[in-house]
């Protein structure tokens, strides 16, 4: 198994060697594929084509205001701002929603605690009712006289 991936990968390294050879080192990559055009400057010294590095590079680095004074542009431009805003309006009505919704999970908290205690004190006070009545029926009655409290 290791010879075949060796073998295969030295073929490949003979096939980049005859391809390197066939092609002049002295013409850089960019121009043997025809990607840069135009950028050419005659040698002083001997009279050749020299192919600098630099000037592909300032022809990238220029800029040129009038493509952006283009109405096509210049809606690309408006458009992306406009998405951004309404992207950001977005944002910051997601976060107030998410407070007003924290609010109201705490309002709904505090009504079931208040609603609850309420429950319990009617329980209590029909529970007291229910004691009055089954007292009136034992022929039980209230007494005029306050309640006494007995300390030991």
């Amino acid at each position: 198994m290791k010879s075949k991936i060796i073998g295969l990968l030295s073929g490949i390294k003979r096939g980049l060697k005859r391809s390197r050879k066939s092609v002049p080192q002295t013409v850089p990559a960019s121009k043997r594929f025809g990607e840069v055009s135009d950028v050419r400057g005659v040698d002083s010294v001997d009279g050749q084509e020299d192919y600098s590095p630099i000037e592909p590079l300032l022809n990238t680095l220029k800029f040129d205001i009038g493509t952006l004074l283009q109405p096509k542009t210049f809606l690309y431009l408006l458009g992306g701002t406009v998405i951004f805003l309404i992207q950001t309006y977005n944002t910051l009505a997601i976060i107030n929603l998410a407070r007003q919704n924290e609010k109201l999970r705490d309002q709904i908290l505090m009504t079931s605690s208040v609603i609850t205690s309420q429950e319990l004190r009617v329980h209590e006070l029909h529970s007291i009712h229910s004691i009055t009545q089954d007292a009136v029926k034992l022929g039980l009655e209230p007494s005029g006289i306050p309640p006494v409290e007995l300390r030991p």
